[in-house]
């Protein structure tokens, strides 16, 4: 009997020993991953990184000012050349009324060239910017990097004015990215 108790004691301190690692205060510190990882879906406001992002004409901006006053749906795409982006961004396309009527744009970042991104812009007949970010600092920055292949994971955040991050999703892969409903209900979380 003594036997028994002393095993169960032992067991007990190996369950209490064996607990999860904790979560990390910055979930943008070292999450970079490719495919085979479930996606990520984390609605705990977090502040969003101020970053400067190249123009279609070449020039620089902080993302930070777009969130002053609005709401913004930031799309981190892997490029102009993906299939699975362009529908992404087709369907944002399609739905900007409503993401209007939320009070918040839509704009897209990828490391594509200026160049490159004009041209999906144009293609896809997008009214939102494409911004170019070829070094991937922003796309490093906001912990999407794919570090395999030196282009942004498929991810989407909405950030609310004044920079707090109400939504976050990071894909599993190029096809991985929410539902424009999905979007519209974090949207409304935060009226």
């Amino acid at each position: 009997m003594i036997g028994r108790v002393r095993w169960f004691a032992l067991l007990v301190c190996l369950l209490v020993a064996c607990r999860p690692d904790p979560v990390p205060l910055n979930p943008y510190k070292n999450k970079r991953r490719s495919g085979g990882d479930p996606p990520e879906v984390m609605r705990t406001p977090l502040n969003a990184p101020s970053a400067m992002v190249t123009k279609r004409d070449g020039s620089s901006v902080d993302l930070a000012t777009f969130w002053e006053n609005q709401k913004v749906v930031l799309i981190f795409y892997r490029g102009g050349w993906c299939p699975h982006c362009a529908k992404q961004l087709s369907d944002l396309q399609a739905n900007q009324l409503e993401f209007a009527h939320h009070n918040a744009i839509v704009m897209g970042i990828s490391s594509d060239s200026v160049d490159d991104a004009n041209k999906t812009r144009d293609k896809l007949g997008l009214n939102f910017e494409l911004y170019s970010d070829p070094d991937l600092k922003v796309i490093s920055q906001w912990g999407v990097e794919d570090v395999s292949t030196n282009i942004a994971l498929s991810a989407v955040f909405i950030i609310e004015p004044g920079g707090a991050i109400s939504y976050r999703r990071v894909g599993k892969g190029p096809a991985d990215h929410p539902e424009i409903s999905e979007l519209v209900a974090a949207l409304n979380e935060h009226r």
